[in-house]
C-alpha cells in the first residue's frame, strides 16, 4: 500500500472510530431506558459489554491488521468503550439507590 493511500485509509478508520463511538453511547442510551431501577439491572451492564465485544472488535481488529489504526487508537477506543460500561453500571446503581 503506497503512503498516500494508507493515509486516506488511516483517516476514514479515525472517522469510522467515531461512528463507531457513537453507535456505543447509542446502546448505552438504550440500556439505560430498559433499566427499571429494581436493583435486577446487572444483566443489562452485561449485555451491553458483549454487544461491544461482539459487534465492535471485528470492526477495529480489522483496521489494526490492516493498519488503518495503530495500537494507541485501538487502547483509547476500548478505553472508552470500557469506560462506557462503568458508566453504565454506575448509572444503573444510581437509579437503584434513587
Amino acid at each position: 500500500m503506497n503512503d498516500a493511500i494508507l493515509e486516506q485509509a488511516r483517516i476514514y478508520a479515525a472517522q469510522e472510530l467515531e461512528r463507531l463511538k457513537s453507535m456505543v453511547l447509542t446502546w448505552k442510551a438504550s440500556y439505560l431506558d430498559m433499566a427499571d431501577g429494581d436493583g435486577h439491572d446487572d444483566f443489562l451492564v452485561l449485555e451491553f459489554a458483549h454487544e461491544i465485544e461482539e459487534y465492535m472488535a471485528p470492526f477495529v481488529r480489522r483496521m489494526h491488521v490492516t493498519q488503518q489504526l495503530d495500537d494507541d487508537q485501538v487502547s483509547a477506543f476500548w478505553d472508552f468503550c470500557y469506560g462506557q460500561v462503568k458508566d453504565l453500571r454506575s448509572s444503573l446503581s444510581t437509579q437503584e439507590e434513587g
